[in-house]
């Protein structure tokens, strides 16, 4: 503020403007400190709660994004197709920006695989003097579950009706069924955490708004003295803006100090005992966003916070001058 002043002066009246109606809210938020208090409380809690949601949001999506890569396509290759035809189309398919990793399995290697897990079914197989009935198979990893279907379609393609068996690939109900479920999953996360989030959001505007509408009823007597002796809308209004201003600001500050005082001791308490890797990989995603990305994270919370705490202002006095007063 000094600094402002020695570029504009110290009489400058926009600043001593802005001086005042300071002044008028910090007044406004002490004169009544219980309810103040209560209301930052409120609104610090609805603050930590759509943390607690964003943090949720980031982990689940984190985990899904993991597991997407884990749901491989499985390719089935024609019997006659040769050595060279399958390394070329293995090249084919990694030059697509969706694909992240391709591997061949032969049918000999998938047998011993197999045979593992199940030596029964590879005693029977050589008892009765039977083929191996497994196919070779070319096993794509995408980037991102988003991408498989586009995969699937360009597998799809008459170019290689003579390498892929079409009929498999069109046909295999369940590789679809997972991939639509983990994007169902997916989406249905988002919307949940945006609804959440927009409901805070309004509980915390009508909690500031309900502030601000008690805090004028109280002072409407003074209200009606600074009208009289020509004060202007905006400088009455100004006042309550502040108010408003301050208690999401105070509220928002607490928020963030108990976020971070939870994601400090979850980061200490559960490292140490988590042994699931999903788990590890969701609370990794939240330490990366509220640790790494602190200062993006704090400054558009706290630009949200600021136009909250403006928003209910300016609604709760213009409802109140219109029905009290025509400027």
């Amino acid at each position: 503020m000094h600094l402002f002043r020695l570029f504009h002066g110290p009489n400058h009246p926009k600043l001593i403007f802005f001086e005042r109606i300071v002044k008028n809210g910090w007044r406004n938020l002490m004169q009544n400190k219980v309810l103040t208090v209560a209301t930052i409380l409120i609104i610090a809690l609805m603050f930590f709660v759509f943390n607690v949601v964003l943090a949720l949001t980031y982990a689940s999506d984190s985990v899904l994004q993991t597991l997407g890569k884990k749901v491989d396509i499985r390719v089935e290759l024609m019997p006659q197709a040769e050595n060279y035809s399958i390394q070329t189309l293995m090249n084919r398919v990694k030059t697509l920006p969706e694909v992240d990793q391709v591997v061949f399995i032969s049918r000999e290697d998938a047998l011993k695989s197999f045979g593992q897990k199940y030596p029964n079914v590879i005693s029977f197989l050589e008892r009765n003097h039977m083929a191996n009935p497994l196919p070779n198979v070319l096993r794509v990893v995408s980037q991102d579950v988003t991408a498989n279907d586009s995969i699937i379609q360009f597998l799809g393609s008459a170019e290689f009706n003579s390498l892929v068996n079409q009929e498999k690939l069109k046909n295999d109900q369940e590789q679809k069924t997972r991939n639509e479920k983990i994007l169902n999953i997916t989406q249905f996360i988002r919307e949940v955490g945006f609804w959440l989030n927009l409901v805070f959001a309004l509980v915390v505007i009508l909690i500031i708004f309900n502030s601000i509408n008690i805090t004028m009823h109280t002072h409407r007597n003074e209200i009606n003295i600074m009208r009289l002796v020509g004060a202007k809308k905006s400088f009455i209004q100004g006042g309550f803006l502040i108010e408003g201003f301050m208690y999401a600001l105070f509220a928002f500050i607490l928020s963030l100090l108990f976020s971070q005082i939870t994601l400090l001791y979850l980061s200490k308490n559960l490292l140490g005992v988590i042994t699931n890797e999903n788990l590890l990989i969701g609370l990794d995603s939240i330490l990366l966003h509220f640790e790494d990305g602190f200062w993006l994270t704090f400054l558009w919370q706290f630009l949200g916070a600021a136009g909250v705490g403006l928003i209910s202002s300016f609604l709760a006095t213009e409802l109140y001058f219109r029905k009290r007063f025509s400027f």
